[in-house]
């Protein structure tokens, strides 16, 4: 960069008069202050400098008295956007808005702010898990906030709203009874509030029968305005379907039905038909003003609510064929939503088999993330299994519904039993040791809306899911032989496997069946939590059925919040429930009877050369392994059966190795090994 000299000026250029340099410097000091880059003007030695001033920046520092011109002492600037500047920043900003917030409090009710203030000092000695005196201090509040009748005002807000959960949660029945009739009035105010919802939660939860039933008739008063609340649309739907008996939740359908019952109900009106059975002229009437809140609430996505499921099966029901086709547009992409209860799940099964065959496939593409999730639902696993059964495009329901099956097939059969039978029916439909007939017949019921044949469409969904199968059992076959109720699955799968995929699941559970540390719970134990038990009465009874003596039990565990009880209570129930040899447990037993049993059966229809469990037995077996086997009952029992059901060859191979221990089972006192040494004619 080339450099210049500045430019003087002189006193020639100036006019020579001294009036010239003091207008020089007035419109020097005329500049704005603010520029760093402006100053004075001082005329010396007919030179006009620039000298610093008053009018130095701001953050420019002054020259000492003794100083030489244009030589200035070292000063720290203020730079911005550093992290020093936005810390000092924000910090003054936050007190400045506490500052506000807190006069803005003390503004509007000044009362109330102190009033909160005292009542949040003691709940926090209230909240603490380890607080002494816990009665005294709900009285404490209750002294507090009662004498203003403040319980409503407060509930609304983010921090005293907590404090009232926790009065309610800690308060005794008279306490909570006195809360509930301050609060009561106001419940449709609260649903709807943020913050506010969760003290009516909190009365549900923790309030008697009794009380509970009073937070639901001021529900009903207003139960229109809350079905169609984010916030008290939940409240609505658990106090429908938990807390509300059978002529409270007749009056909170009512509202829907028609203007006519928002004030005064019917006892007489159970369902909407009831509506028009004695005034027919009603009938279009109800039905339009019902459309309406069904078509309101998809709009909203608030269908997740076991009331409009109620009035939508009902709605679904009694509509024309018009306005019926105008709601399950709208629900159909919506039907996981809808399926969460009873009448919700059928009402989603009417929308999908009344509908075209490209909604149908647009409902299942907008039901596939949820496929897993439905498939373990108690409700839910009855939409996936109609689906499986009548939907005819094969290649579509593979990708969209048994894919996802498949890839979580494990998590779903360990989820409990309906998702064992939605597996079940994937590979064994109308199979009645996994299913009830009545079950059966609903489902074959629904194949009036299907046009392909029944057996092609099965035989189809069973191609598309059999190698699938095959590779999740070789990977992981401990898994199916884990209880009883999963092996009894694992042996209604392989009743249509045929040729080389039938003996890979042989080899793969032989390997299980024969191994030496196999071991099981005696209790199956489901993802949940949950156990399912089979116990088999020991005392013998006569003219039973088969499986007469088998009593299936459920228990649960629950779910502890702390880390100490949650190890206390996996104690217990491994304590409850040890492990046992698996070959000797009585569940995986029966299954593994069927399982040999089938050996026969395919053999009588597709010939001498098809797969045999048997076999794959007996070739896995070692003789450390069979000298144990001999000197337990369950096991003899298998080896007999494996004698009867197989052919003459495996019959040589099994006698071959037992043959070297026949003074060792002869001596044998089970029943078993007594009827195994009588067949084998030792």
């Amino acid at each position: 960069m080339i450099q210049t000299k500045k430019r003087s000026v002189s006193s020639s250029e100036t006019g020579g008069s001294e009036k010239s340099v003091k207008k020089v410097k007035k419109e020097a000091g005329s500049k704005p202050a603010g520029d760093k880059t402006k100053a004075k003007v001082q005329k010396k030695d007919g030179f006009v400098k620039p000298s610093v001033g008053k009018t130095a920046g701001k953050f420019q520092k002054k020259t000492s008295p003794g100083g030489k011109p244009f030589e200035h002492e070292e000063y720290k600037t203020f730079v911005p956007n550093t992290p020093e500047s936005k810390k000092e920043y924000w910090n003054g900003l936050k007190a400045k808005q506490k500052e506000l917030r807190q006069q803005r409090r003390q503004n509007k009710s000044k009362e109330l702010y102190e009033l909160s203030v005292s009542a949040k000092k003691i709940y926090e000695k209230l909240k603490r898990k380890t607080a002494e005196g816990k009665e005294e201090l709900v009285q404490k509040l209750h002294e507090l906030l009662g004498k203003e009748n403040a319980y409503a005002k407060v509930a609304t807000s983010h921090d005293t709203a907590r404090v009232l959960q926790c009065m309610i949660k800690n308060a005794s029945e008279e306490i909570r009874d006195q809360i509930a009739t301050s609060l009561l009035p106001s419940v449709a105010v609260l649903a709807t509030s943020k913050y506010g919802h969760h003290c009516v939660t909190s009365l549900f939860k923790h309030g008697s029968k009794q009380l509970c039933a009073r937070v639901v008739n001021e529900i009903i008063k207003d139960v229109v305005k809350l079905v169609n609340h984010t916030f008290s649309s939940s409240i609505v739907d658990a106090a429908y379907n938990e807390y509300a008996t059978v002529e409270q939740r007749s009056f909170m359908r009512q509202p829907f039905y028609s203007e006519l019952y928002r004030l005064d109900k019917d006892r007489t009106v159970q369902t909407m038909k009831d509506c028009w059975t004695t005034n027919a002229y009603m009938k279009s009437s109800v039905l339009s003003t019902v459309k309406d809140h069904l078509v309101q609430a998809a709009n909203k996505r608030l269908t997740d609510n076991s009331l409009l499921h109620a009035l939508l099966a009902e709605f679904l029901e009694e509509a024309g064929t018009t306005e019926r086709s105008e709601v399950m547009e709208l629900y159909l992409p919506l039907l996981a939503s809808i399926s969460s209860t009873r009448d919700g799940t059928g009402a989603a099964i009417c929308c999908f088999l009344h509908s075209a065959v490209k909604d149908r496939r647009s409902a299942l593409r907008a039901m596939k993330p949820y496929i897993e999730k439905l498939s373990i639902h108690e409700h839910g696993h009855r939409l996936v299994m109609c689906v499986l059964n009548c939907y005819d495009d094969t290649v579509t329901l593979g990708k969209q519904v048994i894919s996802p099956i498949l890839e979580q097939i494990e998590t779903i059969v360990g989820s409990g039993e309906w998702g064992r039978k939605v597996v079940g029916w994937i590979f064994s439909p109308d199979d009645k040791d996994l299913l009830h007939p009545t079950q059966i017949d609903l489902l074959n019921g629904y194949l009036e809306y299907s046009k392909k044949d029944k057996d092609l469409r099965r035989k189809e969904v069973f191609a598309v899911a059999k190698e699938a199968f095959c590779k999740q059992l070789e990977s992981n076959a401990s898994f199916w032989l884990r209880g009883g109720h999963t092996a009894l699955l694992t042996a209604a799968i392989l009743k249509n496997y045929q040729g080389e995929e039938l003996g890979r699941l042989h080899r793969a559970l032989a390997k299980v069946v024969c191994d030496p540390d196999w071991k099981v719970h005696e209790n199956e134990i489901n993802l949940d939590g949950s156990i399912l038990s089979i116990e088999v009465d020991k005392k013998p009874k006569e003219n039973l059925k088969p499986n007469a003596g088998i009593v299936r039990k459920i228990k649960k565990f629950k779910k502890s919040p702390f880390e100490e009880e949650k190890a206390a209570a996996r104690e217990k129930q491994l304590a409850a429930n040890p492990l046992i040899n698996g070959i000797e447990h009585a569940g995986i037993h029966i299954a593994l009877k069927k399982m040999i049993k089938l050996d026969q059966e395919k053999r009588q229809l597709a010939g001498d050369d098809v797969s045999q469990f048997g076999l794959a037995i007996v070739e896995e077996l070692a003789v450390e392994q069979l000298s144990a086997w001999i000197t337990q009952n369950r096991p003899s029992f298998l080896l007999l059966l494996i004698f009867e059901n197989s052919t003459e060859e495996v019959q040589q191979m099994l006698r071959k190795k037992v043959v070297p221990m026949t003074k060792e089972l002869k001596s044998q006192k089970h029943t078993g090994g007594k009827l195994l040494a009588e067949k084998l004619k030792l």
